[in-house]
């Protein structure tokens, strides 16, 4: 019986540390899902970092291309329609020949995006290329620097206005329009900084030169015509010619005149 009664406490013991247990299995599932539920509603915006300003690069696309096309006049109709096309236009225009060689050169402005599509199709159209260079150049810089000095231009002729407005005698007046003056000129300049290099950027240059040699650009008629004038010009410097040449001509004369006269005239009689 004392032997029972000992026992007693440690297996009441057990019993409670068995109950603390079960307890603690039952509460494990619902703590971790119930932290797993709020790690899930925490919005993903919270979770990522904000992205970078994005800046539009301002970059100024021109070259040249120089090709052997198969007709003059067919080549320049497709390069006009192609311009067109893109809602580009012609700036410039020229023509020469010399030689055995007919050539025509035209300066396009076309969209900055359009320019490389605009020369794949040159390319696939010409017979050779003999040419090609394409520059970029970045005025971003240029670009945000001129914005800026305009904006805090047209800042300060605001407060010159607002100044001009509260002016109580005529020479306050006549410095408050004196310094607006020279704002509004710097701001004439940096606006026309401005429109120039959005033109330059918004459009691209292209110059295209084509040409055709040999037969195809002989030019029968034309280069009769030039013969026919080159003549009559020789014509005419070979009389020039002449003509300065007359003393020559008179002192040949004379000797000849005089060695005539002597060969007429009879030898004296003998005695």
């Amino acid at each position: 019986m004392k032997l029972f009664l000992l026992k007693l406490p440690i297996l009441f013991g057990f019993i409670v540390a068995a109950c603390g247990t079960q307890d603690t299995l039952d509460l494990a599932p619902a703590d971790s899902g119930e932290s797993y539920r709020k790690i899930a509603d925490v919005p993903a915006t919270e979770q990522s970092a904000p992205e970078a300003e994005f800046i539009e690069r301002k970059v100024i696309r021109e070259g040249e291309i120089y090709f052997e096309c198969r007709d003059v006049q067919e080549t320049e109709t497709f390069l006009k329609n192609e311009v067109r096309n893109v809602k580009g236009y012609i700036s410039n225009e020229s023509a020469n020949s010399y030689g055995e060689r007919t050539e025509r050169r035209l300066s396009i402005r076309v969209p900055s995006d359009q320019l490389d599509g605009l020369i794949e199709k040159i390319q696939s159209h010409a017979v050779r290329i003999e040419n090609t260079n394409i520059r970029s150049e970045d005025v971003t810089e240029q670009f945000i620097d001129v914005e800026a000095r305009l904006k805090t231009k047209k800042e300060l002729e605001t407060r010159y206005l607002s100044l001009l407005q509260q002016a109580k005698n005529v020479d306050e007046i006549l410095r408050i329009e004196r310094e607006l003056s020279n704002i509004r000129g710097e701001i004439e300049s940096f606006q026309g900084r401005l429109n120039y290099l959005s033109d330059r950027t918004s459009m691209s240059t292209l110059n295209v030169t084509f040409f055709v040699e040999g037969q195809r650009a002989f030019g029968f008629i034309s280069k009769l015509k030039q013969g026919i004038k080159n003549g009559w010009t020789n014509l005419q410097w070979f009389i020039v010619f002449i003509v300065n040449l007359w003393p020559f001509f008179l002192v040949f004369g004379l000797v000849l005149f005089i060695l005539l006269r002597r060969k007429k005239t009879p030898p004296p009689p003998m005695r």
